[in-house]
């Protein structure tokens, strides 16, 4: 159902009521007067739309000055509540079915009366001198023209209507109703109303029923004389006046033609006043169509008949000009979007060149930037509402601006016909659809939007009031100047609803300068959290669909929006000395902003970041607000102090606030005085400084430590309230995440800071002392705080955890130092956890500590909770049930760490006690060993070095063997020998590996040659150490007494006898470290290779000349030492060689032959050194290569080691000793170079050669 405006009031026609003066009237006191009852409870009846646009509101400024209930508030518009409808229309409404049947309404602010009628029922009531607290306003109820049933086409739709306003202040004004078939009631006064409305003239408007014409459109307009003239359309472009005249008393309502019908049609629109005579020159003739709209403006009318404007002359009645406007309009609305279907909506006169216009299309471009008109459910071809403002240019119309309005048509929306109303003059155009009002600036790119919220609530009409001005003076002394000040304007508005009557004031001075629209998205925001819980507001608020909705601006919004509330905003939050009702109000305010955001599909616009922001303004918000109870808990207990009250006086005193209370508020809000309750301040308003608040309260526990206040009791206080915070902040987000569309990791959580970490730390700590103090146990404030380790050490573990999680997200890889921060804190985390978890058990907290190994996956510190105190016998533990129960859960995870903790821990025989359980476990950890891996931990856990890889192997061979896994047994037993210390030990494993190794080859296993050598090469090593202790051991019989048992005194026995050049060398540095080699030897410690080649080339060696070679071939042998080592050794082993003989003394050939010559040359050290390598060098392939250096001539042997070298050669020896053993390697180069050995050198390789049989090459 169409419905229908009423312009404002202009002149009066000669046949017209006379205009009222713009006073109150007052209301008839009749004894059937129908009067409502006191019930001014807001209706949420549906209703359909209508719009009147009016002036002349009798005492408009009352309302405004009531104390307003506010319903929406931006700093633009203020909307709020005008008054209640009466009960009888509110009852009719909230059973009407307006999908089937039609009603229309209207406000009249000439008259002050307001309309709502049904197709057979028409209510009027005063509206003017309403209240928001008035009882339920007279309601007059009159009897709606029925349809005609000569019309062919008869439909049951709402009459049009019109109230006359009456020349007497304290007469209820008339009413006249057409209904769509012609048929029209007039009442001159709806006091009839009172007693059942049937004191009415009725007409029947002569429509052509062959053409199925009917009634368009009724008008009230000005005429001369402040009077008023009403015009009915139709369909087929024709216009009726409808004449009132009164004769005794007596009213008479005729209907007759505007204006004589073209010769050509019948339809068409002639003048009426030239009956009886004919105009020189035929005047323009209309086309016929649907009249859509009727405006006056002074002697004119414009009527939109289609998409063509007519311009009439009221006076002559004659058409002036008909202009189809369709193509310039097309044309402008064109560009970036298909217009098909174009339809003119409604008309409204701006000035008397100046005309806008509303019009719609069907269109299914993309969107454009300016096409705010989709909702948020459907994105597929549209109805799009467009306004065009056309101005006159000579005889035709221009289109100056089109703009789109932010409005789409569901499903859901109601069957209304929109309607325009100007603003200021125009600068504001409201376009009132029926569950919409939208507000549009001329010049600006303001726009708003009110909704209903309810989809059974409708809007029957919307009434604009004339604007009010005021001044706005610069300074109050100045106010008796009115030029001084700045005017400003107020434009105002009136609307019904299903239920209630609203008002709107709008500030047109700030919509002038309006710019920004992510304000706009604020104020939305604002909105939403003050007034959506209002449940009497009929408003809802929403944002602008998701396709067109600005992204940025919204976060921008959001983000100050959530910030206003923590610091107490007084525009979105209202002062409250209750602190707990204020926190409660401040969190309410940001759910219902995430809320609003969440039911709106707006939070895909925001990025991961700006969620987070908005998330952790919450979760702190309520965790102060935790923070808050706990302190009041402590307060009401009895407490005649608290810590927490000092700790935020100390540190509101260090970190000042940098700000009143947020500089992200409304630039309105007053400066904030400084509160005397310090306590309550921080809480209202420094809310984002929750985190430094808690670092800090745990700095200030170590504070009161130190000078000696501290103690169990503030312990307890301050680390409960630090945990107890921190955990509603982790479990708030937890429970939220999908609310606010959190992706994990959190960026920067600040739960999770290194100082938030430090500070959990350092409480965790302090616990753990109190836990482990046995001094402590009695008092009862300490057993409170070993029950609060638990938490601490959950509370820790999730921080961290946390920031494990963010520093090794994608995101933080683009940060500088993220992934060091990462590994350190790894290993710190590595570190603390297992101890911290033993702590929890032996405080007896074994379950804490269990359910956290596990949520951590922390398998090696599970199996070490399991297994203390009494690992063994296996039956004796009392965690045995237990560890059955873990190892079914976790099966692989759990059994290899047990295995790794009993091996560890010296307890192998808890495995082998209940082989049957762990031997699969023991398997898969030794598999590592064996095959040369490095065995692994599980997920938390450190990686084993290669110590405990040898303990394992030390354990491995054992199960191998017990399994006749010969072959594996020998691989792990040549890794566990390479790693004994005692000679007998290391004797016993390379015996047993041999064994072994043999055993395998009669099982069928393939042979391992390099294995088998290298069991041969360390027995052979053994036996050289076996043969140098026998060696020493008989140069300790000269001892007597005592010193047989002295150590020192046996190793300067074997010095003395065995060592004797060395000790006249007087060359401490290799004194002292063979006098440290003897002493292992006695010892039975076994020796390194380098170790066993110092000592067999610095003792005496005139009767044990082939120690050397042996030297060189138990260096060549050896694959562990650096090469760089290696090669200082072979250099050091041939600078002895060379120095073991006189050569001088060789060298004398007086009376000698070359015979003997020849013989002192094989008696030389070198000779014989030759004679043993020389084999090894021929027998070399020539594919092969030997060591650098096993073969050293005098002058390639005379580089000494560097320092460096010798530090890594000696670890833990000082630098003393270091220097020491440099000039002793120099000493002994310096002797090979002085001696000059390159002739006899040769000679000797050459009788070494001939002896062997070799040829010299």
């Amino acid at each position: 159902m169409a419905a229908f405006d009423s312009p404002p009031p202009r002149k009066t026609h000669r046949h017209g009521t006379p205009r009222q003066p713009s006073t109150p009237p007052r209301q008839r006191k009749l004894g059937t007067r129908l009067t409502s009852g006191a019930n001014n409870a807001p209706a949420t009846t549906p209703t359909n739309a209508m719009d009147v646009q009016e002036v002349g509101h009798y005492d408009r400024d009352r309302p405004f000055r009531e104390r307003e209930t506010v319903f929406a508030k931006t700093e633009e518009l203020v909307v709020g509540l005008y008054g209640n409808l009466p009960v009888e229309v509110r009852h009719v409404l909230r059973s009407a079915d307006f999908l089937t049947e039609s009603y229309v309404g209207g406000i009249d602010s000439a008259s002050g009366y307001t309309l709502v009628a049904s197709v057979r029922t028409c209510y009027v009531w005063a509206h003017a001198t309403l209240k928001p607290t008035s009882p339920s306003p007279t309601c007059y109820i009159l009897p709606c023209p029925p349809p005609s049933i000569d019309h062919p086409t008869t439909t049951f739709q709402a009459p049009y209507f019109a109230l006359v306003p009456s020349r007497a202040r304290a007469v209820e004004p008339g009413l006249i109703l057409v209904s769509p078939t012609g048929v029209a009631r007039f009442w001159p006064s709806i006091s009839s109303g009172l007693s059942g409305g049937g004191a009415f003239e009725s007409v029947q408007i002569p429509l052509d029923v062959a053409e199925d014409e009917y009634v368009s459109r009724l008008t009230r307009i000005d005429q001369p004389a402040g009077a008023y003239g009403y015009l009915a359309a139709t369909s087929t472009g024709r216009i009726f006046r409808l004449v009132i005249t009164s004769q005794a008393g007596k009213h008479t309502l005729t209907a007759r033609l505007f204006s004589p019908q073209p010769s050509s049609s019948s339809l068409s629109l002639t003048r009426l006043f030239g009956i009886g005579w004919s105009a020189p020159t035929p005047a323009p003739r209309p086309e016929p169509g649907n009249v859509v709209t009727l405006v006056s403006s002074g002697n004119v009318i414009f009527a939109l008949v289609e998409m063509r404007i007519q311009k009439w002359a009221l006076s002559s009645e004659e058409l002036i000009r008909e202009t189809d406007v369709g193509d310039v309009i097309r044309e402008a609305i064109a560009s970036g979007a298909s217009v098909e279907d174009l339809e003119s909506i409604d008309l409204v006169v701006e000035s008397e060149n100046t005309l806008v216009l509303l019009v719609s299309y069907a269109s299914s471009a993309s969107l454009d930037s300016g096409a705010m008109v989709l909702d948020q459910y459907e994105y597929g071809p549209h109805r799009v509402y467009a306004i065009v403002r056309l101005v006159s240019h000579e005889d035709e119309w221009g289109v100056d601006r089109a703009s789109v309005v932010p409005y789409v048509a569901t499903s859901a929306s109601p069957p209304a016909h929109p309607h325009l109303s100007l603003l200021a003059g125009g600068a504001v155009v409201a376009v009132l659809f029926g569950e919409v009002v939208v507000l549009c600036a001329r010049d600006t790119p303001y726009h708003e939007r009110l909704v209903l919220k309810s989809s059974a609530d409708r809007l029957l009409g919307l009434a604009a009031l004339p604007s009010v001005f005021s001044v706005d003076y610069t300074d109050a002394d100045s106010s008796v100047d009115m030029d001084s000040g700045e005017t400003l304007e107020e434009a105002r508005i009136l609307l019904i609803t299903s239920g209630l009557m609203l008002k709107a004031r709008m500030d047109v001075d700030k919509v002038k300068k309006f710019r920004s629209l992510p304000n706009l998205l604020k104020a939305t925001l604002k909105q939403a959290i003050l007034y959506s819980p209002i449940p009497s507001n009929p408003l809802q608020f929403i944002l602008p669909p998701s396709p067109l909705l600005d992204g940025d601006a919204l976060m921008h919004a959001a983000e100050e929006t959530s910030a206003s509330v923590l610091a107490s905003d007084p525009e979105i939050v209202r002062p409250n000395h209750d602190l707990t009702a204020q926190l409660t109000a401040r969190k309410e305010r940001l759910s219902w902003l995430i809320g609003f955001i969440n039911d709106n599909g707006a939070l895909g616009k925001m990025s991961q970041r700006s969620r987070q922001r908005l998330a952790t303004d919450a979760e702190k918000l309520y965790a102060c607000h935790q923070l808050w109870v706990r302190l009041n808990e402590h307060i009401d207990s009895g407490a005649a102090h608290s810590l927490i009250i000092d700790t935020i006086h100390a540190f509101t005193t260090t970190h000042p606030s940098s700000a009143p209370s947020s500089n992200l508020g409304s630039p309105s809000t007053p400066e904030r005085k400084p509160a005397q309750d310090v306590v309550r301040d921080f809480f209202k308003h420094r809310v984002p400084d929750l985190g430094r608040l808690l670092v800090f309260m745990v700095g200030y526990l170590g504070q009161l430590g130190s000078m000696g206040s501290g103690g169990i009791g503030a312990l307890k206080e301050i680390g409960g309230a630090v945990v107890a915070t921190l955990q509603a902040a982790l479990s708030y987000r937890a429970y939220n995440l999908g609310v606010y569309g959190v992706d994990l990791p959190m960026i920067k959580p600040w739960t999770s800071r290194p100082t938030i970490i430090d500070a959990a730390l350092k409480l965790v700590d302090a616990a753990s002392k109190v836990a482990t103090d046995s001094g402590s146990s009695s008092n009862a404030g300490a057993k409170d705080v070993v029950n609060m380790l638990p938490e601490l050490a959950t509370l820790l573990f999730s921080c961290v955890q946390e920031r494990l999680d963010w520093l090794g997200s994608p995101m933080a890889a683009d940060e500088p130092g993220s992934q060091r921060d990462r590994m350190e804190l790894e290993d710190r985390f590595s570190q603390l956890r297992p101890e911290i978890l033993e702590t929890l058990r032996l405080a007896n907290h074994l379950q804490q500590a269990l359910a956290l190994a596990t949520t951590y996956t922390d398998f090696s510190s599970l199996a070490s909770l399991l297994l203390r105190p009494t690992p063994y016998p296996p039956s004796a533990n009392p965690h045995a049930s237990l560890i059955k129960d873990y190892l079914e859960r976790y099966n692989h995870a759990f059994g290899r760490e047990v295995v790794r903790w009993c091996i560890e821990h010296g307890e192998a025989r808890v495995l082998f006690a209940e082989e049957d359980v762990w031997g699969p476990y023991m398997d898969e950890v030794f598999a590592d060993g064996v095959n040369g891996k490095k065995p692994r931990r599980e997920s938390g856990a450190m990686d084993v070095d290669v110590h405990e890889q040898d303990e394992f192997n030390a354990i491995a061979w054992v199960n191998d063997m017990g399994r006749s896994r010969f072959g594996d047994a020998s691989r792990r037993l040549i890794n566990v020998a390479k790693g004994a210390t005692e000679v007998g030990q290391k004797h016993f494993m390379l015996s047993l590996g041999k064994l072994a190794q043999l055993a395998h080859l009669q099982e069928g296993g393939a042979l391992d040659g390099a294995l088998l050598e290298a069991f041969h090469d360390g027995l052979d090593f053994i036996a050289v150490q076996e043969k140098l202790f026998k060696d020493f051991q008989n140069a300790l019989g000269s001892l007597r007494g005592k010193q047989k048992q002295n150590q020192d005194a046996q190793v300067e026995a074997v010095i003395r006898t065995k060592a004797s050049k060395l000790k006249e060398s007087e060359r401490k540095g290799l004194i002292s470290v063979f006098k440290n080699d003897v002493r292992r030897i006695l010892q039975r410690k076994t020796l390194s290779v380098e170790d066993m080649v110092d000592v067999l080339t610095l003792k005496d060696n005139e009767e044990t000349v082939g120690d050397y070679a042996t030297a060189l071939q138990l260096l060549l042998r050896e694959e562990d030492v650096p090469d760089v080592r290696r090669i200082s050794a072979f250099r050091r082993i041939w600078c002895r060689v060379y120095n073991h003989d006189d050569w001088d003394a060789i060298r004398q050939t007086a009376n000698i032959t070359d015979a003997q010559l020849a013989a002192r040359f094989r008696g030389t050290a070198l000779y014989h050194t030759l004679q043993a390598i020389l084999p090894v060098i021929k027998s070399t392939r020539q594919n092969e290569t030997l060591p650098e250096g096993f073969d050293l001539d005098p002058n390639q042997c005379l580089p000494v080691p560097l320092m460096p070298e010798t530090s890594s050669r000696f670890p833990g020896v000082p630098v003393e000793m270091v220097g020491e053993l440099a000039r002793d390697f120099r000493a002994e180069s310096t002797n090979v170079e002085r001696m000059k050995l390159d002739d006899v050198y040769f000679r000797v390789r050459e009788v070494a050669l001939e002896d062997l049989g070799y040829e010299e090459r």
